[in-house]
């Protein structure tokens, strides 16, 4: 082919590409059997995209996340006889009478976002000052025969790092550390929660707010004329009184144990979750918080002894009035509660009906492909509807012919 011939060629399939019509070959198949299958196919997928896509899932509607804030405030006071001392106490004064501890003793620290912690366990290590003293707690593998057992300065686990010295009265090693060092008496910490907590009341707010469906929707977990004050949510009905008990939100859990006296004694964690699933195409009525709650230090399938449970130290420091400093630590059990707000809200929108809408014709395409294969694989007379489907074509064969396919019938 000379150049003339290719630019020819090339004229060509460019006037053939730009100012001629292609379109499908339909090969029309009078079978009723195929028709109603056929249909069959359609009417599923239809079913399925306007039936439960657009109208049960609600997919005419635009969605958004809840966005939301939330605050907690504690109320209780725990009363405790400390007559003949106080068996958590260590290095401590003597204290004789009671012993009360109230919102500001108990929730550490006093606000957090999204959450609060209440600690109902405790060992209280007092007048701790720096200096070098026994590392009391022999599990802390600190135990000695002598001086060549307490390498100086080594790193342990432990207080602190050892002097170098073997205490000949407790086989423990010498420490720099703030002394005296925390022993604690785990039995008697394992005997229950030193505040009985369950019963103590939290106010829980929330607001929610859905500002790319409708920036003037707002809505609270409470009314804002209603006597708070003379309310305890008793988790039946009442989803505008937001004051819980603790046992209550506990008593929630799904998981066992949920006995509030077990969590309190080690601590855990406890998630609260609020949620707010919201048709805005309908009253404010019916968009309602429901409350749930669910336990994440420890699953079902945990068996150790040491799984689950909560718990840190902390310490408030001091000087005494030769400036010398002290501290007072406190290990610290309790459960930690965090509060989750999930949910969305929908509403009409012409757009996201539109795509639906698009989305079911398109899937009906599938209908027809179902159909072919049914017709090419499956019936008596596959073999005749292959032939009139598909046109062959011999690149070796110079004639250019074509055959029209028959009207078929069954």
């Amino acid at each position: 082919m000379g150049p003339k011939e290719k630019c020819e060629w090339a004229w060509s399939v460019f006037v053939a590409a730009t100012f001629e019509y292609d379109t499908p070959k339909i090969v029309h198949i009078q079978n009723k059997k195929v028709g109603v299958l056929y249909r069959l196919f359609q009417l599923c997928i239809m079913g399925f995209m306007i039936g439960y896509s657009i109208i049960y899932s609600k997919g005419y509607q635009d969605t958004q996340t809840v966005i939301g804030a939330v605050t907690t405030k504690l109320k209780g006071v725990q009363y405790y006889n400390a007559t003949g001392g106080v068996p958590f106490l260590q290095n401590c004064v003597a204290t004789n009478g009671p012993l009360v501890l109230d919102p500001a003793d108990y929730v550490i620290p006093p606000e957090q976002p999204n959450s609060f912690f209440v600690m109902t366990n405790m060992w209280v290590t007092c007048n701790q000052t720096y200096g070098t003293c026994v590392e009391q707690d022999p599990s802390l593998a600190s135990k000695c025969s002598g001086p060549a057992d307490c390498t100086p300065q080594s790193t342990i686990k432990g207080d602190g790092p050892r002097t170098g010295t073997c205490n000949n009265q407790t086989h423990t090693c010498d420490v720099y550390a703030w002394c005296p060092t925390e022993y604690e008496n785990t039995n008697f910490t394992n005997m229950g929660p030193k505040i009985n907590a369950e019963n103590f009341t939290v106010l829980i707010k929330n607001t929610i707010q859905f500002p790319n469906l409708d920036s003037n929707f707002f809505k609270k977990n409470y009314i804002s004329n209603g006597d708070l004050a003379n309310c305890t949510n008793s988790l039946i009905g009442n989803n505008y009184c937001p004051i819980f008990k603790l046992a209550d939100i506990v008593n929630m859990i799904s998981e066992e144990p949920k006995n509030f006296s077990n969590l309190a004694t080690k601590g855990a964690v406890v998630v609260l979750t609020i949620t707010w699933n919201c048709d805005l195409d309908m009253s404010l009525d019916h968009c309602n918080p429901r409350y749930s709650a669910r336990r994440l230090d420890t699953t079902p399938l945990d068996t150790a002894s040491n799984s689950g449970g909560f718990n840190f130290r902390f310490a408030k420091y001091w000087y005494d009035s030769n400036g010398v400093q002290y501290r007072t630590l406190i290990k610290a059990y309790g459960i930690s509660f965090v509060v989750e707000l999930v949910g969305q809200g929908g509403k009409f929108s012409f757009t996201a009906l539109i795509f639906k809408l698009g989305s079911t014709i398109a899937l009906l395409g599938i209908a027809a492909v179902l159909s072919d294969m049914v017709v090419l694989y499956v019936v008596q007379k596959r073999h005749l509807y292959y032939q009139e489907k598909y046109q062959v074509v011999n690149d070796e064969d110079d004639s250019n012919h074509s055959e029209e396919g028959p009207l078929l019938n069954k």
